[in-house]
């Protein structure tokens, strides 16, 4: 147990205002990022439905292998809040510097792994034409990897120190950078390569994300030369110059703690990631018309989920800064009124794919076979959206508090217990199509949030919190 400060907690009315001012920009930027990948979709899906199937399967478990790290690496902005919150200011640039270290191995790691996608496609049972094309494609895209996650480690710091805007900026300027690189590399436009289909929009892609990470690096240089509150640029001349420096930021005590943390963040994001991806291979078993309306399906559902994403940032960063403080009441409120906002969110977009899914699907292809497949898919997910943001925040509000191993325990069960063998019993064993896969993922995550909210109850109820970390 930890005592608590006995400083007036903030209203309801205050956590709301101020989480919606943290999270508009970080959803702004999320969603930027989303954008990209949904403007590559829909460019894809007017090239053709077979470019639009290789698309939705290359990109599938690159994108399960993107979000672990985003997931690992939103530990440093729960470091980074809760230090700033115990006024513990000289820890903020060691994390900082430890989270680029990390970033660039991870994305690496990454695009080598894209090396092995075209064996792992026929592994798991795709036909050898749909394996080849996802291959190329998964290739370009973890040719981004390094760049993407240096942005998202650079970005994660400047939210998390106030500074949200910049990133949000950053990687509006990539999407229309990106739109122009989509329409040289995957149609041919001016001549200036010839058209690469689904390959050359996600390589334009990959060189926008690429481009944004080096500049919000630089951006952060360049501020620190000036003024560096959190020292970033300062490095500790006694562990060494060179490669023996670069090693210690992988030895550090910093370090260890961002594994410590990250490690079950991206497991848990990983767990899900792969559940949804999971769902793409049965797609795919089922047939490239189901295929390209799963993928239809998940572009939309993925750009809507970015409200929760962002909402979820800024409760982990007021919930830690409250768990920093040790201030009780506030960890409670802030974490129950992000949840809720989170709810709140989507319900537009959910009234749209209930009542109209058709416009929904029109939005993403022409093709009238994978509109009416994507249809159905899109009524399911319009039940589901409310409660998938509900529970992406409700694991924002406890990795705020660096509670993190319950939440992946819960995501593990529900996703792989649940979630996956509906989706295979109604997709494949039934044959209910498209509709059938995104109802197992609704079930899985139902199972998931009613956990979610249980734990936050019990560890944030009463005057004092037994939480992870302080216990």
């Amino acid at each position: 147990m930890i005592a608590m400060t006995a400083r007036a907690p903030d209203s309801l009315a205050r956590h709301f205002g101020r989480t919606v001012a943290l999270a508009v920009p970080i959803i702004l930027a999320r969603a930027a990022l989303v954008v990209m990948f949904s403007v590559d979709t829909l460019m894809v899906g007017r090239i053709s439905p077979e470019d639009l199937a290789y698309f939705g399967l290359g990109v599938a478990p690159q994108l399960t292998l993107m979000l672990i790290g985003v997931g690992a690496l939103q530990a440093s902005s729960v470091l980074t809040a809760q230090a700033i919150g115990a006024g513990r200011i000289a820890e903020v640039g060691n994390v900082f510097r430890t989270s680029i270290a990390h970033a660039l191995a991870m994305g690496v790691a990454v695009l080598g792994l894209s090396l092995l996608a075209g064996p792992f496609f026929l592994a798991v049972g795709q036909a050898p034409d749909l394996a080849a094309g996802a291959a190329t494609v998964s290739l370009a895209f973890g040719a981004g990897m390094p760049g993407t996650l240096l942005f998202i480690a650079c970005n994660l710091f400047m939210e998390s120190t106030g500074r949200p805007k910049t990133g949000m900026a950053i990687m509006l300027g990539a999407n229309l950078v990106n739109v122009p690189l989509n329409l040289v590399f995957g149609f041919g436009w001016g001549g200036l390569v010839p058209p690469m289909g689904a390959d050359g929009v996600m390589l334009a892609s990959s060189i926008a994300r690429t481009a944004a990470g080096v500049t919000i690096a630089g951006v952060l240089v360049v501020s620190a030369l000036r003024i560096d509150n959190f020292r970033i640029l300062s490095f500790d001349s006694s562990r060494g110059p060179g490669l023996a420096g670069l090693v210690c930021l992988f030895r550090s005590p910093e370090a260890a703690g961002l594994r410590r943390m990250g490690l079950p963040m991206g497991l848990a994001q990983g767990v899900e990631s792969a559940a949804f991806a999971t769902v793409v291979m049965f797609a795919g078993l089922i047939g490239t018309v189901e295929l390209a309306a799963y993928q239809t399906t998940m572009t939309l559902v993925t750009l809507t989920f970015m409200m929760a994403i962002g909402t979820a940032g800024a409760t982990a960063i007021r919930v830690g800064r409250a768990y920093g403080e040790t201030r009780s009441t506030d960890m409670r409120i802030a974490g129950w009124a992000g949840i809720a906002l989170g709810g709140l969110w989507p319900l537009p977009v959910a009234i749209c794919f209930l009542v109209s899914p058709e416009t929904a699907a029109r939005l993403v292809t022409d093709d009238p076979v994978t509109v009416a497949a994507a249809s159905e898919a899109l009524f399911v997910a319009g039940l589901m959206l409310s409660v998938d943001a509900m529970m992406a925040v409700a694991l924002g509000a406890l990795r705020g508090m660096g509670d993190v191993w319950w939440p992946t325990m819960l995501q593990i069960a529900a996703f792989w217990c649940v979630a996956i063998p509906v989706a295979y019993i109604g997709g494949l064993v039934m044959d209910l199509g498209a509709g059938a896969l995104i109802g197992g993922l609704l079930a899985g995550i139902l199972v998931s949030l009613a956990g979610l909210l249980w734990r936050f109850h019990r560890a944030t109820r009463g005057k004092a919190c037994n939480v992870a970390g302080r216990t």
